[in-house]
């Protein structure tokens, strides 16, 4: 019987425990399984439980949401080669029995000896009276929304269909409330997405698209150095979008939003990127949490008082002796994972909690993508912006997607992006060639 044959036998009927039992394969699950000791990539040692079969490259939704990535591209599969050395359950966790060191599916119980949290963050979501108005991004079922909001708008605009109230001059008008890495990336491709359909569109509208960018504080990308924020609003004005600092957002409608002090934005767009939450797995698990509710997890990123149960990624939140809470980037979560599956290997082979290593988490610097051809970064202390930056930030998340199928399909859509056109967007009357290719490659 193949491996493949086996998970599938698995998914249907899941064994009863394994030695260690992974929830999650995004960039910290993943990182963790293929950095597994010799002795458990066998059937039965290790176990993956996920919901899917395959996973969202989160650092693209942006361009999905734009058409310059096809949403294909940015699946994985959570098997890239069809096969793994692990067996894997489809399944939804539903919680975790610490007592009894049982995690709870909806296929059943099942036992582990070491347990790795890796489920991933969900978008935070608006107050409570603005959700209705407003929508979340943070998932490629998100990207996929926005798309078609943005494409329904462009020709509503173009029409002459959107009402004064909802563009304030007779305009399309798209709102983003949030002013970190999610909020600039994509209010950066948004306002190049306007300017490369105004290229190519049939008809025309005297009105300009206007994209705002409302942050509630006193700058943008406030978690990373004051460089990020100074490129930003350079490059922000540069195509247009227009930034509006210490205008946190009270109200919201069919029409628009309102920021605090009773000043009105008029949006036929209204998009909510003000971060993400820990899943709810998380949530229910004993000790300290943290704003975003993310488990607070000690130097070996096990959970106090558990140290059999790992929490990795946006799950868990990490107090560095010098960097302080490290943040839920793709940068942490791929070091956490290996970090792990050494540490894993350490306390199978008796070595003493004295012995065990401290997490230590090497800063290789941040990278975000201000629209097409620009993005500031500072890899390892070294300052870049512009086109230097932009070719980073591609080489970067073309490695990070671990998919030979997934680069390769990326790369050819950001090649092919000037001649076969946007994704699911129409230039006037004529359908772009990509944009009938929407389902499946």
């Amino acid at each position: 019987m193949t491996q493949t044959t086996e998970n599938r036998a698995a998914s249907a009927s899941p064994p009863a425990g394994a030695r260690l039992v992974v929830v999650g394969a995004g960039f910290a699950g993943g990182s963790l399984l293929r950095n597994l000791p010799s002795f458990l990539r066998r059937p039965g040692e290790t176990l993956l439980i996920d919901r899917a079969d395959q996973y969202a490259f989160i650092p693209l939704i942006h361009e999905v949401a734009v058409g310059r990535v096809h949403p294909d591209s940015a699946l994985t599969p959570v098997t890239p080669n069809g096969n793994a050395s692990y067996s894997v359950v489809r399944s939804e966790v539903t919680g975790v029995d610490l007592e009894h060191n049982t995690l709870l599916t909806s296929s059943g119980p099942i036992k582990y000896r070491y347990l790795v949290l890796a489920p991933g963050s969900v978008a935070a979501h608006p107050p409570k009276g603005l959700a209705d108005h407003l929508q979340t991004f943070w998932s490629l079922e998100d990207a996929l929304r926005l798309r078609s909001k943005l494409n329904d708008a462009w020709h509503a605009h173009l029409r002459g269909e959107l009402s004064r109230k909802e563009s304030g001059s007779g305009g399309l008008t798209v709102a983003i409330v949030g002013g970190g890495a999610t909020g600039v990336e994509l209010a950066a491709e948004v306002s190049a997405l306007f300017g490369y359909l105004k290229k190519r569109s049939v008809r025309t509208s005297s009105a300009e698209p206007r994209v705002v960018l409302l942050e509630a504080s006193n700058r943008l990308l406030g978690w990373l150095d004051p460089y990020f924020h100074e490129v930003a609003i350079e490059e922000l004005a540069k195509i247009g979008v227009e930034v509006r600092l210490h205008s946190p957002v009270t109200a919201a409608d069919e029409e628009g939003i309102g920021i605090e002090g009773g000043e009105r934005i008029p949006a036929a767009v209204r998009v909510w990127a003000t971060g993400v939450r820990a899943n709810p797995l998380v949530r229910d698990l004993p000790g300290e949490h943290d704003d975003a509710e993310r488990a607070r997890i000690d130097k070996h990123l096990t959970l106090p008082g558990h140290p059999e149960v790992y929490v990795l990624g946006d799950s868990g939140v990490y107090e560095h002796p010098r960097l302080g809470p490290l943040p839920p980037t793709a940068s942490v979560a791929v070091q956490q994972g290996p970090f792990v599956a050494r540490d894993i290997e350490r306390r199978m082979r008796g070595v003493s909690g004295t012995r065990r290593r401290a997490f230590e988490f090497f800063d290789r610097g941040y990278v975000v993508s201000l629209g097409p051809e620009s993005a500031v970064a500072d890899p390892v202390g070294l300052k870049l912006r512009g086109p230097a930056a932009q070719a980073l930030y591609r080489s970067i998340f073309l490695y990070y997607m671990k998919s030979s199928r997934g680069r390769l399909l990326t790369g050819a859509d950001w090649a092919m992006e000037r001649t076969l056109g946007r994704v699911g967007f129409e230039y006037g009357d004529q359908q772009s060639v990509v944009s009938n290719q929407q389902g499946t490659r």
